[in-house]
């Protein structure tokens, strides 16, 4: 029984441990995601991040933009099915005389033993994702910075603030603290903080022209 309870207990570890690695690494994309599609905007969004913002930057980012969230997921089961249906064809490659002998044999073998380790799916799910995101991160900051600097983009947003003025805006981005937006036909990106500021954010329906 006792062995039994310690197998079920470093089980148990072994989980929580894969869980709070993999929560750091989404962590650490999340921060460098969101630091990538800033820089391209001319902001250091750390300088202007809360302790929690960080925190939920994995969930901020996957929510907010619904491709990234899809590429995610759909990588994860890309990684998957490659490392299932990978050994099936190292197997039908193995039958072959090519590589019944000499250097293919070794290389073969060498290839089906690292894709049979126990960590190969999660060694394949982190570098999907990681591409996903850095590709998206790099792709979304460059075409939003595009958009500002030949004002190719659309109203979306109206700010309220607690003086009473109004603003047509296009958000770029919002955490806790600031909102990030530029003014219709306007190249300058403008930061505004929230608290004792803004007393509301209307996001429109429709894009106004």
């Amino acid at each position: 029984m006792s062995n039994k309870t310690n197998d079920g207990k470093l089980s148990q570890i072994g989980l929580q441990d894969y869980l709070s690695i993999g929560y750091l690494f989404l962590l650490i994309l999340g921060v460098v995601y969101e630091s990538i599609y800033y820089k391209f905007l001319g902001i250091n969004i750390l300088e202007y991040s809360s302790v929690l913002d960080v925190l939920i930057s994995p969930i901020a980012v996957m929510t907010g933009n619904l491709i990234l969230g899809l590429a995610v997921i759909f990588s994860m089961v890309m990684a998957y099915f490659m490392v299932k249906i990978t050994p099936k064809y190292y197997k039908w490659l193995s039958k072959k005389p090519k590589y019944q002998s000499g250097k293919n044999k070794l290389k073969l073998e060498k290839a089906q033993t690292k894709i049979k380790a126990k960590d190969a799916v999660i060694t394949m799910i982190a570098f999907y994702v990681f591409s996903v995101f850095i590709g998206l991160g790099i792709g979304s900051g460059y075409k939003t910075n595009k958009r500002v600097e030949t004002n190719d983009y659309k109203i979306t947003h109206k700010l309220i603030f607690e003086d009473g003025l109004t603003q047509d805006i296009k958000m770029l981005g919002k955490n806790s603290l600031y909102v990030f937006y530029v003014l219709k036909d306007d190249k300058e990106v403008i930061i505004s903080p929230i608290e004792g500021n803004i007393k509301m954010i209307k996001k429109f329906k429709k894009e106004k022209n």
